[in-house]
């Protein structure tokens, strides 16, 4: 088994999503919002994270939807596999701890 860690997570493909999340500041207000609202509705982290999961998967999947050519068959397969690779609950845990820190 080869090890697919990058730079902290859990591998390339999560850690690119996050990063370009990041830069994204409609993004990271849109998950900070919802972030915070399931926050309120739930006091485990794990349903907080696997609710917000599901956000931020929408939200880069519409990064995909505008940038597809229904032309190009290879080109959204390889994306397609590696949207599948994302660790949506990691990203999410991360949006989670950045905004317990601030509440502190």
């Amino acid at each position: 088994m080869t090890d697919k860690t990058y730079n902290g997570w859990t591998n390339y493909e999560t850690w690119l999503a996050n990063l370009w999340l990041g830069e994204d500041s409609y993004a990271t207000e849109e998950i900070s919002n919802v972030c915070l609202d399931l926050m309120g509705s739930f006091d485990d982290k794990s349903d907080v994270d696997y609710r917000l999961g599901d956000t931020i998967k929408n939200i880069l999947q519409g990064y995909i939807d505008v940038a597809e050519d229904p032309q190009c068959g290879f080109v959204t397969d390889l994306i397609s596999a590696a949207f599948q690779e994302i660790n949506f609950r990691e990203i999410a845990g991360h949006f989670y701890d950045e905004l317990k820190k601030e509440q502190e």
